[in-house]
Order: C-alpha cells, then sequence, then structure tokens
C-alpha cells in the first residue's frame, strides 16, 4: 500500500524532526521551514494527505498560510493541524474559522499527536473513497444514459450503412460549436446542462429514417426528384414519432430531441425543410447540428460519393456550396477547424474525457482568481520576443509536434507572414506531400528510438524545391514528461535548405545599402536593434577590426580588436563572423566570455563597395542557459521564485533534489568535475559543526569565484559537489581546476588561522551520459585524493582534541 503524505510546516527543524519521530516510518514526509515555501510546494499541485501547520514562522505565518489555501480552495482536499504554543482561544477560534481540522498545544504529547494524525488522515481517507464511489455511480448512470442513445441511433446507421462513426462525429462537433458559440456572445443563453443535453439529443436527429424505404435509403446513385422529395419526409417524420411517446414530453432533452430532428434540414435564408424557417426562428440547437451534420456528410465516404478532405470541406461550406448557415456560426467553425482536423479521424472512444478537460482547463484559465506572477509574465513576453526574432533570422521551416493530439504546428519562416503558419495532421502522411513515403517513416523510426537521455538526431532529406530537388538539413529533439516516461509526448525541429539559406535575402541587402538612402537605414537599423540586443556592432573578420560608420556614410577602424570582447588577444576560433563573411550569409551561435553567455547573430553586409558583418549579441544572464547536445535549454528562466526551493541554504548553491529533478536537462555537459573537501570529517571532529558549517560555505564562494555564471555548482553531497561546465575549451577545463585548488588554499579562517583547506577534483571532458561522467570523475577525484594524501600535501592536521577544546574555549 502507497505510504501517505504529511507536510510539515514548521521554522524549527528540530520540531519538524520531533513530528517525524512520533508520527514514524509509516507515512512519506515533505518539510517546509517556512509558509511561503509551503505555499509554492502546493502550487507545484504535490500530492498532499495532510498539514501539519505552525503558527509562528518567518516570511509568512500559519494564518497567511491559511488565507491562501482558502483562497485558491487547497483547503478543501488537505485537511490541516495547526501545531502551536499559543493556547488563547482567539487563536484556536481564528485557526477552526480558517478551516484547520485539529489543534494540537506544544509540547508535544505523542500519544495525542499520533492518533489525531491517524484520525484525520481515515476520516479523510474515507471521505474521497465516498466521493470517488458517488462520481462512478454518477458517470456509469450517464454512460448507461448515452449507452441507450446510441443503441438507438446504431439501428438507424444499421439501416442507412452509414459508418458508425457518425454519431459520435456528430455529437463531438456539435459540442466542439457549442463551446466555441458560448465564446463569441451570450445571445443564446446555454448553460453546461444545455451543452450536454443537445449534444446528446443530437444523436436522434435521423431517427425519421427508419420510415425510409431501404432502396432510397441506400440508393448509390443521384436520387430522382420523387425519391428525394420522399428522402426529406425524414425530418418531420423523426418529429412525429417523439410526439407520440407519452412520457418525458415535459423534459429539456425531449425538448432539444424534438427541435433537432424535425429542423436540422432548415437553412438560414429559409431554403431549408420542411418548414422553410428562416433566421433565428430556427432554434440553435437544430442550427448547430445542421452544420455539423453537413461537416460530417462532407468528410465522411458514402454509398454515393467519396469523402472530402477537411480544408475542402471546411471551404465548400464558408463558401455558401452546401446552403446558408449563420453567419456567427460558420465563424465559429473557423475557429474550431483546427480541432477538427483530429475530431474528423480520431474515435471519441480513444480519449472520451479530452473535450472535458480542454474546456475545465480554458475555464480555470479564465478566472480572475487565479495567481498571477507579472514579473515571470514580462521574462516569458520578452523571450518569445526573442525567440520568434532568432528564428526569423534563422529562417526554413520550424514545427511544433503534440503527440496526444497528433497535431504539427509548423512556421515556414521564408513565407510572408500570412502563410507563415500552417496545422498539419500527423496521422496524415498525404499532408506532407514534400515528404516521399520513405522518408516520413524513417523519420517516425528516428523519432520513435529517441529516449529520454538521447532526445535529438539530425537526418538528410531530399526534397523538391521548384523544379529541382535539395538536400535538406532537419533537426528534431523529442520532448518528454516525468508522467510519462516510456514515450515521448511532443517535439520540435527545423528543416534547413542551406542552399537556399545562402541566397535569400538579409536584413539590408547590398543594394540597400550601397546608397545614401541605404547608409541611413543602415544606422537607424542598428539604433533599432539596439533595443533589442545588448551589443550590436560592425566588425571586419579579415583584420579583426571594430568598424564604426561616419556621416558620410563610410566604414572606419575604431581601433578595437574585435576578439577583446571575449577576453580574447587574438582571432577566435571558428569566428562564426569569418563564417558569415566567406560564406556572404547569415549564421548564429552560442559565445562565452569568462563570465558570460551571449547568443551571436552575424550578418554579411557591403557597404558602399566594403564587405563587413554586422554582429548581435544578446546577453543570456537572466536564467541558466546550457548548450546541451546542441540545444540550448533554457532551465531556471520561467521558474522564478520557485527555484529558491533547489538551492543549498547554507552554500547557497543548487542542492541534491535540482540534479534529481533536471537530470535530462543537464546531459550533454562538455565537462564534469567531482570536487570534494580533504579532510572534512576532522575539521568537524576537531573545531565543530558550526567551523565545518563556515569551511563548505566558504569553499562554495571560492568555487563560485573562479566559474562563470552559465556553469552550474551543485551540492552532490555532504562535503562533496558537482560542477558542469557547458562549454568550454579542454586546457581552459584543466586551468579553471588549478584556479579553484589555489582559491580554497587561499582561504582563511579568522578564529582558527592555523586550519589551512584545500580539495580534492576530478575532471573529465566528453563523457557521456552524465552518469558516466560523474562516476569517472568521482573516481578521478579519489585517485587524485589518494596521491594528495601519499605526497604529504594535505589539509594542516587540527590539533590534538585537548588542546582543540582550550582554544574553542578560549
Amino acid at each position: 500500500m502507497e505510504r501517505q503524505t504529511v507536510l510539515i510546516v514548521d521554522d524549527s527543524k528540530l520540531n519538524r524532526m520531533m513530528l517525524m519521530e512520533i508520527l514514524g516510518e509509516q507515512y512519506r514526509y515533505i518539510e517546509a521551514q517556512n509558509g511561503r515555501e509551503a505555499v509554492r510546494l502546493m502550487e507545484k499541485k504535490l500530492t498532499v494527505d495532510l498539514m501539519l501547520l505552525d503558527i509562528n514562522m518567518p516570511e509568512m505565518n500559519g494564518f497567511q498560510v491559511l488565507e491562501q489555501m482558502n483562497r485558491f480552495r487547497w483547503i478543501d482536499e488537505i485537511p490541516v493541524i495547526m501545531i502551536s504554543t499559543d493556547e488563547t482561544n482567539q487563536a484556536i477560534q481564528q485557526a477552526y474559522a480558517m478551516g484547520v481540522t485539529d489543534y494540537i498545544r506544544r509540547p508535544f504529547d505523542t500519544f495525542i499527536v499520533r492518533h489525531r494524525v491517524e484520525n484525520t488522515l481515515k476520516l479523510y481517507a474515507n471521505q474521497k473513497r465516498l466521493m470517488y464511489l458517488v462520481s462512478d455511480q454518477i458517470r456509469e448512470k450517464e454512460e448507461n444514459s448515452n449507452l441507450m442513445v446510441g443503441i438507438l441511433s446504431h439501428v438507424v446507421e444499421f439501416r442507412n450503412h452509414e459508418g458508425g462513426d457518425h454519431i459520435r462525429n456528430i455529437r463531438s462537433i456539435t459540442e466542439l460549436l457549442l463551446r466555441q458559440l458560448v465564446k463569441k456572445t451570450k445571445d443564446y443563453y446555454l448553460s453546461e446542462e444545455d451543452i450536454a443535453l443537445i449534444k446528446t439529443a443530437s444523436a436522434l436527429h435521423d431517427i425519421g429514417k427508419i420510415t425510409i424505404p431501404e432502396e432510397i435509403l441506400n440508393k448509390p446513385g443521384k436520387l430522382t426528384s420523387e425519391e428525394f422529395a420522399v428522402m426529406k419526409t425524414h425530418a418531420a417524420a423523426g418529429a412525429v414519432i417523439l410526439e407520440q411517446m407519452t412520457f418525458g414530453q415535459e423534459k429539456p432533452l425531449f425538448r432539444y430531441a424534438l427541435e433537432i430532428c424535425r429542423w436540422h434540414h432548415e437553412r438560414w435564408d429559409g431554403h431549408g425543410y420542411p418548414d422553410g424557417l428562416r433566421g433565428e426562428r430556427i432554434p440553435i440547437a437544430a442550427q448547430v447540428v445542421a452544420l455539423a451534420d453537413v461537416y460530417n456528410a462532407l468528410t465522411s465516404e458514402r454509398c454515393y460519393k467519396k469523402a472530402f478532405d477537411h480544408d475542402t470541406a471546411i471551404a465548400m461550406i464558408l463558401g455558401g456550396e452546401c446552403g446558408a448557415f449563420n453567419p456567427l456560426l460558420l465563424e465559429c467553425l473557423a475557429d474550431v477547424s483546427p480541432r477538427l482536423r483530429i475530431t474528423s479521424h480520431v474515435p471519441l472512444d480513444g480519449d472520451p474525457y479530452r473535450l472535458e478537460v480542454n474546456r475545465l482547463s480554458d475555464e480555470l484559465l479564465a478566472r480572475a482568481d487565479l495567481p498571477r506572477n507579472d514579473r515571470v509574465q514580462r521574462i516569458l513576453e520578452s523571450l518569445q520576443e526573442r525567440i520568434d526574432f532568432f528564428a526569423s533570422c534563422s529562417g526554413g521551416i520550424q514545427f511544433e509536434f503534440d503527440a496526444l493530439s497528433g497535431l504539427a504546428d509548423i512556421t515556414n519562416w521564408d513565407e510572408p507572414p500570412q502563410y507563415r503558419h500552417t496545422v498539419k495532421n500527423a496521422a496524415h502522411p498525404e499532408c506532407f506531400y514534400r515528404l516521399s513515403q520513405k522518408d516520413f517513416h524513417r523519420l517516425q523510426e528516428a523519432m520513435a528510438a529517441t529516449t529520454k537521455e538521447t532526445p535529438e538526431f539530425s537526418v538528410s532529406l531530399l526534397l523538391p524545391c521548384g523544379t529541382e530537388h535539395h538536400w535538406c538539413d532537419l533537426r528534431v529533439r523529442t520532448l518528454w514528461s516525468d508522467r510519462q516516461p516510456e514515450h515521448y509526448v511532443g517535439a520540435v525541429g527545423q528543416l534547413v535548405d542551406p542552399q537556399l539559406s545562402v541566397k535569400k535575402p538579409l536584413l539590408l541587402s547590398a543594394a540597400d545599402v550601397n546608397t545614401e538612402d541605404g547608409t541611413q537605414a543602415l544606422a537607424a537599423e542598428m539604433r533599432r536593434l539596439r533595443m533589442v540586443f545588448d551589443v550590436v556592432r560592425l566588425v571586419d573578420p579579415t583584420t579583426n577590426s571594430v568598424l564604426e560608420l561616419d556621416e558620410q556614410g563610410v566604414l572606419h577602424p575604431n581601433g578595437s580588436h574585435c576578439a577583446a570582447f571575449w577576453d580574447n588577444d587574438r582571432s577566435c576560433a571558428n569566428c562564426i563572423s569569418s563564417r558569415a563573411f566567406a560564406q556572404k550569409t547569415t549564421l548564429n551561435k552560442l559565445e562565452f566570455t569568462n563570465t558570460d553567455m551571449y547568443f551571436v547573430i552575424s550578418k554579411y553586409l557591403c557597404l558602399n563597395g566594403m564587405p563587413c558583418v554586422l554582429e548581435m549579441l544578446s546577453k543570456l544572464s537572466e536564467g541558466r542557459w546550457i548548450d546541451a547536445n546542441g540545444t540550448r535549454l533554457l532551465l531556471d528562466h520561467s521558474r522564478a521564485e520557485n527555484m529558491e526551493l533547489f538551492m543549498d541554504p547554507l552554500t547557497n548553491t543548487y542542492d541534491r533534489r535540482y540534479f534529481e529533478s533536471y537530470h535530462s536537462h543537464l546531459e550533454g555537459m562538455e565537462h564534469v568535475a567531482i570536487i570534494d573537501v580533504d579532510s572534512f570529517k576532522q575539521v568537524n571532529d576537531a573545531y565543530g559543526h558550526q567551523t565545518g558549517d563556515t569551511v563548505l560555505r566558504d569553499i562554495a564562494a571560492a568555487i563560485h569565484s573562479c566559474i562563470r555564471s552559465t556553469d552550474t555548482l551543485i551540492r552532490y553531497g555532504g562535503d562533496e559537489f558537482l560542477l558542469l561546465f557547458p562549454k568550454m575549451d579542454e586546457h581552459i577545463f584543466v586551468r579553471k581546476q588549478n584556479e579553484i585548488r589555489e582559491a580554497v588554499r587561499r582561504i582563511v579562517i579568522p578564529e582558527y588561522p592555523e586550519l589551512h583547506l584545500s580539495v580534492s577534483i576530478g575532471g573529465v571532458s566528453g563523457v557521456h551520459p552524465l552518469a558516466e561522467a560523474i562516476r569517472q570523475a568521482d573516481y578521478l577525484m579519489y585517485e587524485n585524493k589518494e596521491k594528495y594524501y601519499t605526497e604529504g600535501e594535505h589539509v594542516t592536521p587540527p590539533p590534538k582534541m585537548e588542546e582543540n577544546i582550550k582554544i574553542r574555549d578560549k
């Protein structure tokens, strides 16, 4: 049986340990040292069966936590036992008024604490079981009702020789249109109950067809005018069948079913049947089902016709080829068109609750009382703006694939904005007409072969480009979720035609800047770019010079070396601007200084006959960008304040939980080092744990002083640190290790100046996966530690215990 989870919120570590000792090992524990940390944990949707909450805590006290739990209705899901030394009636009454289940006073009574926790957990567990039982019964009753309606409608479909999916599709499309209609207008006053009833009643729209002779109903060719007149009687016949019922006519479901049966062939302009109703005289339920029925008829195969594809069907309906419909409903149809790509081909019983999940999520997102974080929103908007800009500069075709829906959202940056974005259904290879059947299956197999640890791959594809065929580079990264570790949940990728990327127009072409107006345009463009990028400059890669543009539009070297920005006194290795200059194209990459990481875009230009390169540099400093397997991943940026939960409070480094949570994101690190404090146990034993804490804090600070903001330092164990470098020359990596050793040797503990510190380091380069790199680095670290002790250069031994006690007493 799975253990229940208890969240203990108390600023005293001793109190938290006492409570865990009292309750024993039968529960799983989560600890929070203040109210704010507890709220952040609940925001992460952690499963908590019980909260033990202190009142007096820093940052956010217990009553403030209860306010948040009431605001977001967490108090309905998580029982709370308040624990405090405050015995005043006012505090106890306030706690109960705010929804706590029980109140326990300190000092703890072991018997009372244990039994009150057990009783509370049993009570809430029984309540949840009852709730699930009632929910199951309601769902079963609804499924039985739907089953009976389905059986009845299937009888009609059986005579009509139509596919079994017809009724399911009508219900699904009807619900999609109704929900979109409710979003657009409140004129029809449709509640959730109304939507559910109309959806159910839509299954009976063609019940009158049981009165139509089978030779007419299933005739493979075109009906004669006499036969069509007979066929049209099914609408009124269905209404008569319902009207002859002797029960249930007062129910809303009956009213909707009657409206749909009789009037689902009426048209907005009055040219429908059987009564020739016009405009809003047609009940809205019948209008919606009529539109759903037409779309499904067009996209389904019949005995008298082939099926039309989705795009053709939508175009025919919107173009008026299938009769006149409510203009507002036609807008709704256009809005839900991407969703219909799935609905028209995926059986509803494959995922019966997806529409309800979508509805609930939309409803939640629209609620005004949801927590807002303006800082995170601003960061994400700024990031999206930069990403879009970078993507448009890179060109090519980019896509995002969602495995659940089967849809691929495709952006072709080489197309005009109005034609740039399309949505394709990956279940239909014909949508990807440029790919051969063989390449399509090759791509599917490559994606299926990825894992969470190795999510990336690249392939070359021979694709049509006008009258020619070009070799194109496709790069794909699959996306994974901890909740579904056995299969990827989506993918992102980019398709680039190297031949076109050289030919495509640049930001400013040679023709643009070889005039006076062009020179002014370049100056204006650079001013605009400086609002987006941290550094914008013109360089001459052949002389490594930074250039200036004077008022006459002439370029002059300003005396600066372009590589100086990168803390380099000579030409950069693998200089991207040199490559862009030589190829007369646009390129981008990540580049590092000793302290920061930059995203660099280099564009070739020719100004008044003088070739140069426009460099645009964006400093990536707000979050932790990692070039893992060549892919930029922003780990911390969007998480904002929640990352504090992964910080070790003593050393101000990431803790082990951070490593375990984001292990997959850290794969692909180029250099990995394990750092262990020498003789740390002796320091603790001789000088005390407080001094040991000071040693760890100072060593962490010393390591931080030697690394870049883009490198990752994790407190991996008690006195052991894990250091990850995403990108760095190997000789610099070796130099960094020596710098760290020297920085640690320079540490002085003021109270104990005779104490000299040192660390042992093991480092590896280019070893993958990360677990193997850590194992090898750890082995090298212990080898170096053994060598260090053998050579007798280890940490200064502490004084004998009795001498040390005198020192500490003094």
